[in-house]
């Protein structure tokens, strides 16, 4: 089917750069299996020394527990006691019994700030006189008489006949610059 001439200086130069690639990857395969080996040296030195280093803190926790129960053992228990009261069941007070006195006191409050000064009834204070309110009236229609004037109409200025108009002041409020009356 395909007949190939391997003598060729084609297939020759294919060859030689296939060995050349393939002696490449070799060689990388080869040093990274030295550096893998490298890294388990590595990794088992730091392994030993944790564990030695475990060793030693347990062999160090079983000696200090060990010292610490032996000295609790050798500590004698204190001669010293509390003072015991006795105990007493009462059902309250007869007359043919006379109270017994307490062996303990009871502690004294430690001093402190005083209480405060109680607060003063707030003193009343005279009533400011004020002037009456007018008295609503009601009125049913209009008459000329008793109505107020009404207010000055304002009205627009003319133009000036100088040609020039006056800028107008303009207090609308909608800020908008324009005047909506004409």
């Amino acid at each position: 089917m395909f007949d190939h001439d391997y003598e060729s200086p084609e297939a020759q130069a294919v060859r030689i750069r296939f060995e050349e690639i393939e002696a490449a990857y070799r060689a990388d395969h080869e040093r990274l299996l030295s550096d893998d080996e490298q890294r388990a040296k590595e990794l088992a030195e730091i392994q030993a020394k944790h564990a030695k280093a475990e060793e030693e803190a347990q062999k160090f926790l079983e000696a200090r527990q060990q010292g610490a129960t032996a000295s609790a053992a050798e500590q004698a228990p204190s001669p010293w006691t509390a003072p015991q009261r006795e105990t007493v069941m009462s059902f309250g007070e007869f007359e043919d019994e006379q109270p017994k006195q307490d062996a303990w006191s009871t502690p004294t409050p430690p001093m402190g700030f005083p209480p405060p000064p109680p607060i003063p009834d707030p003193v009343p204070e005279p009533e400011a006189f004020r002037e009456a309110a007018p008295e609503p009236v009601m009125k049913f229609g209009s008459f000329d008489d008793d109505e107020e004037p009404a207010p000055p109409v304002r009205q627009q200025p003319q133009a000036q006949p100088g040609g020039r108009r006056r800028a107008r002041e303009d207090d609308d409020d909608d800020m908008s610059g324009q005047s909506w009356l004409r």
